[in-house]
């Protein structure tokens, strides 16, 4: 079994939108993809075997998903052999992956997807500001080890420390054509529907560039780094 975290902004609507499409198509049993995801204020789950009315054209994130929530889910999980999205922690019985991006870049894609939707009306340097620091570092101890806060090296440490295969965005691709693999299944070409329009003018990106970004939140850095070493395929050492 396999257990995907998705941290916000790192391909995991990618890989969502295929597995789905695995298991629509007849590649994966039915009731084998499961998706656990969190949106107005609550965790939902989604199983494309229980949406009569599913649509591969749809975007999962803005129209799939929303038009699902409510409906009855299948809560009996035995079938399941992939569970994915942000409220995949820790306690899944899986081989647990995530793939981590470049964050600064991150933080940027962030910033446009929320501004997009009308979340935020700051500027760049003003959002920043009220970010956590080594955001990525406290998502993953939080959403995925479930633990709360604490220190940034104890939960850096505990993260590099844990079961958790972190990947860079840099493989992706070939991580996906690894596990389709011990599917047996063929790879999929289709891109992640959820588009995000370019907002912060380069003049704001001046004013926080990527090494302010690097000196304050250099836990991020340090495991975003210790993921891009890894090139090999993904499993544990």
């Amino acid at each position: 079994m396999y257990a995907f975290h998705h941290i916000p902004k790192c391909a995991g609507s990618s890989l969502q939108q295929r597995m789905i499409m695995h298991e629509h198509n007849g590649d994966l049993a039915k009731g084998s993809t499961l998706v656990c995801y969190d949106a107005v204020g609550r965790e939902w789950m989604y199983k494309v075997s229980d949406d009569a009315d599913y649509n591969p054209k749809e975007s999962l994130h803005h129209q799939t998903f929303p038009r699902h929530r409510g409906q009855t889910v299948n809560n009996n999980h035995s079938a399941v052999t992939i569970a994915m999205a942000h409220s995949v922690d820790h306690s899944w019985p899986a081989h647990h992956i995530t793939w981590i991006r470049n964050p600064y870049e991150r933080d940027i894609s962030h910033y446009n997807y929320d501004y997009n939707l009308g979340r935020i009306n700051r500027t760049w340097p003003e959002w920043h500001q009220q970010m956590p620091t080594d955001w990525i570092v406290l998502w993953l101890y939080t959403r995925w080890l479930k633990k709360p806060e604490t220190d940034a090296h104890v939960m850096y440490q505990a993260i590099v420390d844990s079961k958790l295969i972190i990947r860079p965005m840099q493989t992706f691709e070939q991580d996906y054509k690894f596990i389709c693999d011990k599917l047996d299944v063929a790879p999929l070409s289709i891109k992640d529907n959820v588009q995000t329009d370019k907002n912060i003018p380069p003049e704001q990106l001046n004013q926080y560039d990527m090494d302010e970004h690097k000196d304050d939140n250099d836990l991020d850095w340090m495991l975003y780094e210790l993921s891009v070493q890894k090139t090999d395929l993904p499993t544990h050492p």
